[in-house]
């Protein structure tokens, strides 16, 4: 099968449009299976790496996307922003490693998206096929590009693919199994209009046919009953289908969200029958992944949560909802536009004393607070050591220092992977 993906690309000219991990793994791939095709990289930053320079043209600076005219095919990595800057006969050419793996693996893969808990989810369904035994590959946005394991791939293998809206964007086929876990308000400065975000994480499911399976949770504010009945494939609603028993299920993963991400691997286990003693033991023993409700500790009397994955306000809702006891949320990143006004009205009615802020969206949080009269504890500080101080000077002892941002974390860290490890070094650093 990988031969067809060879085909696909044999005699063409190619541009690798980003040079990251995927666009790596793509370069890697073409020049192994294809050693004299054509390629080129184009990439606002500059590229050093001299096996590749010496091969490979370059092109690179603020004006790298008008090379995409000049090539057969467009290999786009994840993180490039397109919006409006090609023509349409431009973005035609344009597809991606989870494009042509798709059109050709489509049969064996679960593929699993959602502004928010797609991480977890993907986690937990290869964690519970793997504990039942089949041969599970774990590969996409948790950081393992699809390239990368082709060669491992059996006719038997289930390939969970966790999917960002950017790996969707240009895809012309949807996988045999598809999870649209939820649609929320973000990533809007990756594209043109909210609704080109909405309609990438529905491509998920646009080509599914009537022996594929669609799973899906909280979207029917940007999917109407009307669109999803255009679905061909078969649907199950998880957030009104209860497919095990709430009481029934052990685990160590917190929150009513969480629930729902367990209802989900459930619903494909049964799919796959695999039988239920099986699935309870896979759950039970999965562990939490990092930066998501991640528990750091109790310190000074303090318990201390880093959830810096929560980019969306509607993740650290459900933050404060399964941590029934912050008495202190450290809020706050990068300024992408976005209307807090549901977040600041969920926490005027919580129980949440303290509220700190984080640039460089303070000004915008101290401006709805003041507008919504709130009188609780509001700080504003420069830095995450600044945060977790003024955590440890207010927060009530027995009670829980929440940061779940509700932002990016651009504006001062290079993910949300190094915004929750400085949490977590502040919190140790000044108990």
């Amino acid at each position: 099968m990988k031969e067809q993906i060879i085909n696909l690309l044999r005699n063409k000219s190619i541009l690798i449009l980003g040079f990251g991990r995927e666009g790596r793994s793509s370069y890697n791939f073409i020049r192994k299976e294809l050693p004299e095709a054509i390629i080129a990289i184009a990439d606002q930053n500059s590229i050093t790496d001299e096996n590749v320079v010496k091969n490979t043209t370059i092109i690179s600076g603020d004006n790298y996307l008008e090379a995409c005219k000049d090539y057969d095919i467009v290999l786009k990595a994840p993180g490039v922003i397109i919006k409006d800057s090609l023509d349409q006969a431009t973005k035609a050419k344009i597809t991606s490693q989870t494009d042509l793996f798709m059109r050709i693996y489509r049969d064996q893969i679960i593929g699993v998206t959602g502004t928010k808990g797609k991480s977890t989810t993907s986690s937990l369904i290869h964690h519970v096929l793997s504990h039942a035994g089949f041969d599970s590959k774990l590969v996409g946005n948790i950081g393992k590009p699809c390239f990368d394991i082709i060669d491992e791939i059996k006719p038997e293998t289930q390939i969970v693919y966790e999917l960002s809206a950017h790996q969707l964007e240009f895809i012309q086929a949807s996988p045999h199994i598809a999870v649209l876990l939820n649609i929320y308000e973000e990533h809007f400065d990756h594209y043109t209009t909210p609704d080109d975000y909405y309609q990438a994480k529905k491509n998920i499911y646009r080509y599914q046919t009537t022996n594929d399976l669609l799973i899906y949770g909280d979207i029917y504010q940007h999917a109407t009953p009307e669109e999803l009945n255009q679905a061909k494939s078969y649907k199950i609603d998880i957030t009104r289908t209860e497919i095990v028993p709430p009481s029934q299920i052990r685990t160590k993963l917190i929150g009513e969200h969480n629930m729902r991400n367990i209802q989900v691997a459930a619903a494909i286990a049964y799919a796959l029958r695999i039988n239920g003693e099986t699935f309870s033991e896979a759950v039970a023993s999965f562990e939490p992944l990092p930066h998501r409700l991640e528990y750091v500790g109790t310190f000074h009397n303090i318990k201390f949560y880093n959830d810096s994955i929560a980019t969306a306000q509607e993740a650290t809702i459900n933050a404060i909802k399964a941590i029934n006891d912050v008495d202190t949320l450290i809020l706050g990143g990068m300024n992408r536009g976005l209307d807090y006004h549901p977040l600041v009205n969920f926490l005027r009615n919580s129980g949440v004393r303290n509220i700190i802020l984080l640039p460089e969206t303070d000004a915008i949080f101290q401006k709805l607070f003041a507008e919504d009269h709130y009188r609780q504890g509001l700080f504003v500080v420069r830095n995450m050591k600044e945060a977790v101080q003024k955590a440890y000077e207010v927060t009530e002892p027995t009670h829980s220092c929440l940061l779940s941002p509700a932002a990016a974390s651009y504006n001062s860290y290079k993910n949300f992977e190094e915004r929750g490890n400085d949490f977590k070094n502040q919190v140790s650093m000044l108990q």
